[in-house]
Parts: structure tokens; sequence; C-alpha cells
């Protein structure tokens, strides 16, 4: 009996070990909640070119850490996740660039061609901005991520 219950155990240990892990996931880090309990996080799904939306969940470290944990969900409709990809790093915090006045985080995921930039317009509210921290002009489309916790 013990060796069919530690066979069991064996088991659920090794299911476990694979869960969470994605395909953009190139550190194998589990879980977005590797970055500080006491994170702010931001969700929202913004608009794609070939999908119904691209659904982000950024959670920024409060502190001086400035670690950052970012998941994407392509959407293939409003209920169908596609492709999902996660990314984590420390957050870079740009003032004084863009436009005056305005704090910026630039998001690096390891790949030169992947980062993230996200201007912070005010306590709740994170808008992604272009690679030289523009706003898209001209369109309705919402680019921002609200705050959840």
């Amino acid at each position: 009996m013990k060796k069919v219950i530690l066979f069991a155990v064996a088991c659920a240990l090794l299911a476990a070990c694979g869960n969470g892990k994605t395909a953009g996931n190139a550190e194998g880090v589990d879980s977005l909640d590797s970055v500080a309990a006491d994170s702010a996080v931001y969700t929202g799904v913004l608009p794609a070119a070939d999908v119904f939306g691209i659904r982000y969940r950024l959670a920024v470290a409060q502190d001086s850490t400035n670690g950052f944990s970012l998941a994407e969900e392509y959407l293939k409709s409003e209920n169908e996740v596609g492709a999902t990809f996660s990314y984590t790093g420390t957050a870079e915090i740009l003032k004084g660039k863009g436009e005056p006045g305005k704090t910026y985080y630039m998001l690096k995921t390891g790949d030169k061609d992947n980062v993230y930039n996200f201007l912070v317009l005010n306590d709740s509210t994170l808008r992604m901005v272009s690679d030289d921290l523009k706003e898209a002009a001209g369109t309705a489309l919402n680019y921002d991520l609200k705050l959840q916790k």
C-alpha cells in the first residue's frame, strides 16, 4: 500500500513540474507570481492586427528591484486563447525622455527586438506606447492597462 501511495505522490509531483510554463518563457519561470507579492498588477485587452486582441497581465514590483512579470495571451475570439507568452525582467523607469514631465516603464524581455514601453498616465493606468515613446495618434483604439490590485 505504501508503494502505491508513494507512486501516486511521485506522479503528482511530476505532473505539477510542467504546469505554468509557456512558449515564450525561456527562463522556465513557473508563474507570474515570481514578482514580489506587493506588485501592482495591470490588465487589459489591447488591439492586434491578426487576432481578436492581446490580453496583457503586467505585474510590476513596488520595491527597489523594479522587477516585472508580463503575460500575453493572443485571443482567437473573445473567449478563446491561442498562443501565450510570459516574460520576466527588470523594468527601467524613464523620466525626462519622451514628453517632458512624464514617466515611462521600459520592459526588456531579454530579446533586444522585444521591448515594451508604457506611459504612466496616473496611479491606476498605463498606456502602451511606441519604441520612441509616442502614443498612437489619430486612433480611437484603447492601449490602456488598468490597475487590478
